[in-house]
Parts: structure tokens; C-alpha cells; sequence
């Protein structure tokens, strides 16, 4: 029977009661709306950092970290190109000399890092080839070849099959200057790459630097499966002396993003439930003051409090119960547009977003446990925007109550 009520007493005012029933469900919309949105950037930030920078693991000398440059170069570098063969979980890896320099054009010079690579191997690990929009991947250029990102080609005033010269220190602290063509143009969306990388063949820069091998200060290690970060560091540990450190170690902001990113979602859940719940209060509440005189006369005939209180959280519990599924679908089939058509395009402010990493396209990227997590939450902001008016209703004097007009 309170059941009953309950639920046609919800009806008796079906424009309160659709009002209330649409604000649950937009802000459920608008809640998986914006944590699908801040994953999907948080995830093309992560993505990006990893296969366009940092990849998951890199090794070097112990010393490198404090004097980054020829001084110390990796131990035993034929072994740490093995590790893909002999750790399952490794997918590739590429050995990298990093020098800082310069790099001049007939128009200006700029400072710069020189990525002396192996091509082969950088592109198992970064996808390279992948970055071109003009020229190609080392082979128009048979003498010295090299890949400019388009910021820096456009600082440089030159494009492919351009003449530029770098200029490196040697190992013996030498100045050397080397003529190099532009193989070529490559856009990253690592803004560090961007603005500051260039790339070479590493037999080039050896002879440059009348280096009599080839030598790396870094190895970079793409891994199948970001779940088994840990354990693989472990097992690159057991063999080489060489410093190992995964991405995170790398770039502690990737733990700071992250932090930041829960925190937002955190932030915005609770202002739309604070919403939500000052709303139920309100609307409750009003319903409890209309129907005065008729909880007064159910209580004169014997309804006990308890029943008045159940009721009125019934009411709220029925609405929540109606209202988060629709804003549940909604979420539901808005991300799975987003996922059939193409994303959302968000070109417009592709500058801005590429300054952090981020995609131009978003797709939409939610666990399924946050749908009934929401649910969940929902659910406990209704009855808890219950309490009050449910107090104030079984509070009423019943003689009172049925004298009032």
C-alpha cells in the first residue's frame, strides 16, 4: 500500500515531478559526458607521451642523468638490442646517441637535441614514418639525411631536399660541423619533440664526432602491454647494470596528470549531486507543505510515523530509480555516436590541445563499472535529499495539520 502512494503521489504534480526526474537525468548525461571526455584526453596525453617520446622503459648509465651527453654511454649495447627476444613482454627497441647542438639554415640557427638513431628500430618503437607530411623516411637522401619537425623547418625557412649544417660537440669536446639534407618533415604530437629534435642516422653522427662504433646514451623499450610495466623493469634489472626506469620514473607529471584528472572528475561529480540533492530537497519538500493536511489526516487515523517517513523516501527513491536510467542511456548512446561517427572534431583548438599532447579527435573513453557507480550515487543523493522533508512530514501535529487551510 505505501508503495502504492508513493508512487501516485509522484504523479500528482507530473510537471514537479518531470522537472525533477529531467535534472537527475541531464546531470547523470552531463556526469559521463565529461568523465568519458577527460579520459579520452587524459588517455591521448598518456598514448602520445609513450609512443611519440618516452615509450614505457629506458636505460642508460648510471651517470648519464647527471652529465647527459657522450660521456657516459650505455653498457653492453648489443645485449639491451636482445632483450626483445629474450622478454616476452618487450615489443621493440631502439638505441639512441642524444647530443645537444645546433642547427643552422641560410635564414637563422636554433639549439636543438640530435636524435642519432637507428631507422629501423626507431620506427618499431615510435612509429616515425608515420609523422611525415613531406619527404620520406631516410631514403631520398643517400649522404647525410635528416628529419626536421614542421616547427622547425618553418623556423628555418627550408623544406625537403634543403641544405642545413649541425654543429655538435665531438668527444673530445671538439667543435664539429656537418652539412646535412632534409629527408624529411615530420609533426609530432609531442610538443617537446616538436620544438626541439632532430634526427639522424646514428652511422652519421658517429662519423661527425670521429666516433670509430656505434655507441647509444639511451635505449628506449616499447612493451606489449602497459600492465606488465613493473615486472618487465624487474626482469631488465636482472640483466644489465645499467639504469632502468620506466616512463612514470621518466616524467613524474604522468602521476600529477592523472591526480589531476581524478581530482576534476571528483570535483564535478559532487557539484552536479550537490545540485541534484538541493533540488530533491527543494522539490520534496514543497510536496510535503502541499499535502499538509492530508499527512495530517493519515496520521490522525493511526498511520504510524515510520510509514509517512517511508513513504516520502519511496517517492524519492522512485524518482531517481526512473530518472538515472534515462541519463544512464543517454550517456550510453551519446559515446557510442561519438564512436560510430568519427569522434568529436575539436580542430579548432587543435593548437592548444597538441600543447599538452592531447588529440584533435575525441573519442570517448568510460569503464562500464562508472554507469553503475552512477547509479549507485544517484540513488544515495535522492534518499539522502529525502531526510529532510521525510522529518518535516512525520514532525507535523496532526490536529494542526488537518486545521490548515
Amino acid at each position: 500500500m505505501i508503495l502504492s502512494l508513493a508512487w501516485k503521489n509522484i504523479w500528482r504534480s507530473k510537471r514537479r515531478s518531470f522537472v525533477v526526474m529531467s535534472a537527475v537525468a541531464i546531470g547523470v548525461w552531463s556526469i559521463i559526458f565529461m568523465v568519458s571526455f577527460y579520459n579520452s584526453m587524459m588517455g591521448a596525453i598518456s598514448r602520445n607521451s609513450l609512443q611519440h617520446d618516452y615509450s614505457h622503459i629506458q636505460i642508460h648509465h648510471e651517470g648519464y642523468l647527471s652529465d647527459p651527453g657522450l660521456d657516459f654511454q650505455v653498457k653492453n649495447p648489443s645485449k639491451l638490442l636482445e632483450f626483445p627476444s629474450q622478454i616476452s613482454d618487450i615489443k621493440a627497441a631502439s638505441g639512441r646517441l642524444i647530443v645537444n647542438g645546433m642547427v643552422a639554415s641560410p635564414k637563422t640557427n636554433l639549439g636543438i637535441q640530435v636524435y642519432a638513431i637507428d631507422p629501423a628500430d626507431e620506427a618499431a618503437v615510435t612509429d616515425l614514418p608515420s609523422f611525415l607530411i613531406a619527404g620520406d623516411y631516410f631514403t631520398n637522401i643517400k649522404r647525410n639525411p635528416i628529419l626536421l619537425s614542421q616547427k622547425l623547418a618553418e623556423k628555418l625557412k627550408v623544406k625537403v631536399r634543403s641544405k642545413v649544417v649541425i654543429t655538435v660537440q665531438d668527444l673530445e669536446a671538439n667543435i664539429r660541423a656537418g652539412a646535412f639534407r632534409v629527408s624529411g618533415i615530420f609533426h609530432s604530437k609531442s610538443p617537446r619533440i616538436n620544438n626541439g629534435v632532430v634526427y639522424l642516422r646514428d652511422q652519421d653522427l658517429s662519423k661527425l664526432i670521429n666516433s670509430t662504433d656505434t655507441s647509444f646514451n639511451e635505449f628506449a623499450f616499447l612493451l606489449k602491454d602497459n600492465e606488465s610495466l613493473i615486472q618487465t623493469k624487474k626482469k631488465m634489472e636482472m640483466k644489465t647494470k645499467n639504469l632502468v626506469r620506466t616512463y612514470r620514473e621518466i616524467a613524474p607529471e604522468f602521476d600529477m596528470i592523472e591526480e589531476g584528472s581524478a581530482i576534476s572528475k571528483q570535483v564535478i561529480t559532487v557539484i552536479v549531486m550537490l545540485a541534484l540533492l538541493f533540488g530533491i530537497i527543494n522539490t520534496m519538500l514543497m510536496a510535503v507543505l502541499e499535502r499538509t493536511k492530508e499527512i495530517g489526516m493519515l496520521r490522525a487515523i493511526g498511520m504510524f510515523k515510520r510509514k509517512i517517513f517511508l513513504m516520502i523516501v519511496l517517492e524519492t527513491f522512485m524518482i531517481s530509480l526512473v530518472s538515472a536510467p534515462v541519463g544512464l542511456m543517454a550517456g550510453f548512446l551519446t559515446n557510442v555516436y561519438f564512436e560510430k561517427n568519427g569522434g568529436m572534431d575539436l580542430s579548432q583548438y587543435a593548437g592548444a590541445l597538441e600543447q599538452y599532447g592531447g588529440d584533435a579527435i575525441f573519442y570517448p573513453e568510460i569503464a562500464q563499472s562508472t554507469y553503475f557507480f552512477l547509479m549507485l550515487v544517484v540513488i544515495m543523493t535522492a534518499l539522502m535529499g529525502a531526510i529532510y522533508p521525510a522529518i518535516k512530514a512525520v514532525n507535523l501535529k496532526p490536529l494542526e495539520a488537518i486545521r490548515k487551510v
